[in-house]
């Protein structure tokens, strides 16, 4: 089976954030969303490389906050098969991100913080799946693992492909 994987430069600001995109034969994933901004240059990623956004069967998010998680809404609702992977301490912020938004929007103002994060939504809570800390998802026949790394955020994992 075919694996390859891509940076996708995820940003308004060139090589400033970046997203990545793994495939392995048919199913792809990707990990970070970014803001809702970049999910046309992900999708855009998933064309370039003769995939659709129906072929995304994990999103993943290394942690919730909005420089990585702010488009997982958006992405989840561009790729219909795909479910959201993240932390535990994290999942519940995308499937509700009421907290998020308002503390984000109280810091930067309603303007700014729309021109920074976009539009952040739900994601239904059986669109989301979390990973303990060891634990692994199939993509194809890959195997990743998510090995939390409290530090960064307590919420946080980094994902061993």
């Amino acid at each position: 089976m075919k694996h390859e994987r891509f940076t996708v430069d995820s940003d308004v600001r060139p090589e400033f954030t970046a997203c990545y995109l793994r495939i392995a034969g048919d199913e792809c994933a990707f990990v970070e969303a970014h803001t809702s901004h970049a999910t046309p240059r992900l999708l855009a990623a998933l064309a370039e490389h003769g995939k659709r956004p129906e072929d995304v069967r994990w999103i993943i998010v290394t942690h919730a906050h909005l420089d990585h998680a702010a488009g997982a809404s958006a992405l989840v609702e561009a790729c219909p098969n795909a479910t959201l992977v993240a932390h535990p301490r994290a999942a519940r912020h995308l499937i509700d991100p009421s907290k998020l938004v308002a503390s984000a929007t109280e810091v930067y103002g309603a303007e700014r913080f729309a021109a920074l994060y976009g539009t952040i939504r739900p994601i239904p809570k059986e669109r989301v799946k979390t990973l303990a800390d060891g634990e692994t998802i199939a993509l194809g026949d890959a195997t990743l693992r998510a090995l939390h790394t409290a530090g960064h955020a307590n919420h946080h994992f980094v994902v061993d492909d």
